[in-house]
């Protein structure tokens, strides 16, 4: 026969031979891997088999989380390095959706800004209310020896509130200014004014506190 005419049950040949060292294969490793199993290995195969003969399975998920119980693949290093491997990209994965959110709740700079300016002016007014309640507080201890404003006539801590250290905190005159505007109405240039008005408020306050 020609070389052309043989090539085919060559590869035929081949093939088989492939297949029969594959076989050879498998069993001897399985032989190996079968001496490592518990005595109750045939038993739990045959449990393990018996599921998949009483249950459907509907998708690709169910059938690995099967094949996932068989017994003795926990036990496999190859199955083992995996499983930690994809534990650590679990955890990596969560940490990262983590900042995601992180980033988008701070949004980019301009965003940060405005809400730092929204803040500021939301702060001005409590800060001047605080600093108000404790000077009149501080008066009365100073005047009376404390600041119980219910033991004390109403003449006395009206008086308080018209001392020149409470009366001095009225010099300062702050208005929000993006707090009563539409979303559609704040662009950089509103932005800007209302951080300079802010800034402006916060730092006559520090001089009040200070003085």
């Amino acid at each position: 026969m020609s070389e052309t005419s043989t090539s085919p049950e060559q590869a035929t040949a081949d093939q088989i031979k492939d297949l029969l060292a594959q076989l050879t294969e498998s069993q001897r490793s399985f032989d190996e891997w079968r001496k490592t199993q518990p005595v109750t290995f045939d038993k739990e195969m045959a449990a393990w088999i018996s599921i998949r003969d009483r249950q459907r399975f509907y998708n690709a998920d169910e059938v690995a989380e099967w094949k996932g119980q068989e017994p003795g693949i926990s036990s496999r290093p190859e199955v083992i390095e995996t499983r930690r491997r994809i534990a650590e990209l679990e955890v990596e994965l969560h940490n990262q959706k983590s900042r995601l959110q992180e980033l988008l709740s701070i949004g980019t700079p301009y965003s940060a800004y405005r809400a730092a300016v929204e803040n500021a002016e939301g702060m001005v007014s409590g800060i001047l209310q605080r600093l108000r309640k404790q000077r009149v507080e501080q008066v009365l201890l100073n005047t009376y020896g404390h600041s119980n404003v219910a033991r004390l006539p109403r003449a006395l801590t009206d008086a308080a509130r018209l001392h020149p250290r409470v009366t001095v905190l009225e010099t300062l005159a702050f208005a929000p200014r993006l707090a009563a505007l539409r979303d559609a109405q704040v662009n950089q240039q509103v932005v800007d004014a209302a951080a300079t008005n802010a800034g402006t408020a916060l730092q006559r306050l520090l001089e009040l506190v200070e003085s």
